[in-house]
């Protein structure tokens, strides 16, 4: 498994468990498909009613398409920086679809780790 997919992996689990984080994801009946194309095995995270699941492979038509490094991902997954650092450091780039969905889950990550630390 690639370092993005375990460590994208970990928070979705964390994100799953916090309801902070939830209440990001069920706003508005958000449903979203992020592919990621990055440099190891593609894989994509779907989110939908206010839960997420990551798949192995390629999405048939994803709300995003998302290339570049797998390690920025990664370090975006664990809250070391998040994915608008990624993008301005031309490290990762949204080939389809809107930014906005993509920060969006950055506040779902940011909100499951702080959560998890306030523990």
């Amino acid at each position: 498994m690639g370092e993005a997919k375990n460590e994208s992996q970990k928070v979705i689990e964390l994100i799953n468990a916090t309801p902070k984080a939830q209440k990001i994801l069920i706003a508005e009946n958000w449903s979203v498909t992020f592919q990621f194309k990055l440099d190891e095995e593609p894989f994509y995270i779907e989110i939908q009613n206010g839960k997420i699941a990551l798949k192995k492979g390629t999405h048939s038509n994803p709300t995003l398409l998302i290339t570049g490094s797998g390690a920025s991902i990664a370090r975006a997954s664990r809250g070391q920086g998040d994915f608008t650092h990624s993008i301005s450091r031309e490290e990762v780039e949204i080939k389809k679809g809107k930014v906005m969905e993509l920060i969006r889950y950055g506040r779902a990550i940011t909100t499951a780790l702080k959560e998890k630390k306030s523990e």
